[in-house]
């Protein structure tokens, strides 16, 4: 069980450098992992875009990986719509009430997100992909 921090402004909670830990595990193929590395929110047109590099450890494969997403803001700054980096919608997250749960229907494949507020300085997104294509979980506690 989670206390849950409510996150009225979801742009300036969001915005500067988090410290990246993840837990990977790959179903498809008996492995665990994990990810350590850095995730920065910086200002550009239309939001914050999000920019992760990190060193990925899973199975016999040590790594560089990164991620980038952009945060839109289109209504209020307390909800963003997520995409990926060529401009597809990804999700919409609404930190709010500390929770959201999130879907991402990438057929044949489903994602399913919980984003979790920790506190002012903490906050978790746990990834649960099914199909038959991937199966994996990750778990990333993002801290100041």
């Amino acid at each position: 069980m989670y206390l849950l921090w409510s996150v009225p402004n979801l742009k300036a909670f969001l915005l500067g450098s988090w410290n990246v830990q993840r837990i990977v595990i790959d179903r498809a193929h008996a492995m665990t992992g994990g990810l350590k590395g850095e995730a920065t929110f910086t200002p550009c047109a239309g939001g914050l875009l999000y920019e992760e590099h990190g060193t990925l450890t899973l199975g016999e494969h040590l790594g560089r990986a990164e991620q980038s997403y952009l945060y839109e803001f289109p209504e209020t700054e307390g909800r963003a719509s997520v995409r990926f980096r060529d401009g597809r919608a990804f999700h919409e997250l609404d930190l709010s009430h500390g929770q959201d749960r999130v879907c991402h229907d990438c057929h044949p494949d489903l994602y399913d997100g919980v984003f979790i507020a920790l506190s002012s300085t903490a906050w978790q997104s746990e990834w649960n992909v099914t199909g038959p294509r991937k199966q994996y979980g990750l778990l990333t506690t993002y801290t100041r």
